[in-house]
């Protein structure tokens, strides 16, 4: 009889505990927009010293988006001998972007669900797999979840004092193939669930064994979860102006309104163009910069089928150089409803051009983008000339 009560009560605590864990992880699941930060330390034994990274973070749950549980975006610094090295990765609306090492990437649910779910299976997705991922109060939410109906796993939820507040400590182990994969501690705010310590033994005691060891910052202010491309590229923007090689944005322009730009001309005055707002003529783009070997055909073809258009027509010259007379002897005198500009990494940004130039963007007088044209090409000048009819038509 003792044995029959002992047993009920052992399996009773464990009920319990993984009843108190699956409630834990849906409350982090539901988190509405979160900010923190943290410290992150990886722990080798090949190496003398740990290496850290500072980390920060904001994130808010999702409504049934199958590809991930939450918006992000994290932002990471790596301290080195060389410098400082740093990067990000951000998800939303099915789209994810990332950043490291001078390279931009970016996936598209609507293109390439490939990578987004390989096999039907979104954790899998780069999404899910990106750096410092797992640190997202919603992705823990979602382990934890897991974690008390998975018997991979053997752990305790208990209470215990940190930083001078009441926590909850889960505590354990999980086996793969009878052996010990992992050793983990999670330290929760007990009032909040907010996390505020993590530590891995990965590998324990075998030749790969690695320690990571987690200390977090939450906010307790309100985040900015403004999870949108825009605020992404603005927040991010010398990635974007430098790195982005992708023709995503600039052919998902095409109908849409041409984006807000305000940069200096090369006679120092000012262009700007509202979003949203009406162009005096149709309009044409030029993005161009003065070490393309290209750059004096491509002004004089576009100056040759403006010429040939019979309906009126502008042209903007958008040159990514900073000096004018770098671009002087390009552009020459300006002509009757041309404009020069410099300096149009913005606009470059905004616009999606990417590093490969020329792109020329077609603006209808209603101010929606019409169509675009990249990189030169011997049928440019009649090519122009087609497009502008069109826009104008329009």
């Amino acid at each position: 009889m003792r044995l029959w009560i002992f047993l009920w009560a052992c399996g009773f605590a464990a009920a319990a505990a993984a009843a108190d864990l699956r409630h834990i992880g849906q409350e982090l699941l539901a988190g509405e927009c979160i900010a923190g930060k943290c410290t992150y330390e990886v722990l080798l034994p090949t190496l003398p010293d740990p290496v850290e990274y500072t980390v920060g973070f904001r994130s808010r749950a999702t409504d049934n988006d199958t590809l991930s549980v939450c918006d992000y975006i994290i932002e990471w610094k790596l301290p080195s001998p060389a410098g400082v090295s740093e990067g990000f990765s951000a998800y939303f609306g099915g789209d994810h972007y990332r950043f490291s090492g001078r390279r931009l990437q970016e996936y598209h649910s609507d293109r390439d669900m490939q990578s987004m779910a390989p096999g039907g299976d979104s954790y899998r997705g780069v999404q899910n797999q990106a750096q410092f991922v797992d640190l997202l109060p919603q992705n823990l939410g979602r382990l934890f979840v897991a974690m008390s109906g998975d018997s991979a796993y053997s752990y305790d939820v208990s209470p215990v004092r940190s930083a001078g507040r009441d926590c909850l400590r889960i505590k354990g182990v999980r086996r793969v193939a009878g052996y010990d994969a992992q050793e983990f501690s999670y330290v929760l705010a007990a009032d909040t669930y907010a996390p505020m310590e993590m530590e891995l033994e990965n590998n324990p005691g075998q030749v790969g064994e690695q320690t990571v060891t987690v200390r977090f910052s939450m906010s307790d202010t309100a985040a900015d979860c403004d999870f949108t491309l825009e605020a992404l590229m603005k927040r991010q923007s010398e990635a974007f102006e430098k790195f982005r090689d992708s023709s995503f944005s600039l052919e998902e322009l095409v109908g849409e309104p041409l984006p807000e730009i305000a940069l200096p001309t090369g006679n120092g005055g000012h262009y700007v163009h509202h979003r949203g707002e009406a162009m005096p003529a149709t309009t044409v783009l030029v993005f161009l910069e003065s070490g393309l070997g290209s750059a004096s055909e491509v002004v004089q073809a576009v100056r040759d089928a403006i010429a040939m258009v019979p309906s009126a027509a502008e042209v903007v010259w958008l040159f990514s150089d900073r000096r004018v007379d770098d671009v002087a002897p390009l552009v020459g005198r300006e002509l009757p409803g041309e404009t020069t500009v410099l300096n149009s990494g913005e606009a470059l940004r905004d616009c999606g051009v990417g590093q490969v130039m020329p792109v020329i963007i077609f603006v209808g007088a209603d101010g929606k983008v019409c169509d675009f044209i990249r990189g030169a090409n011997r049928d440019l000048r009649a090519d122009v000339i087609q497009k502008v009819t069109l826009a104008s038509a329009g």
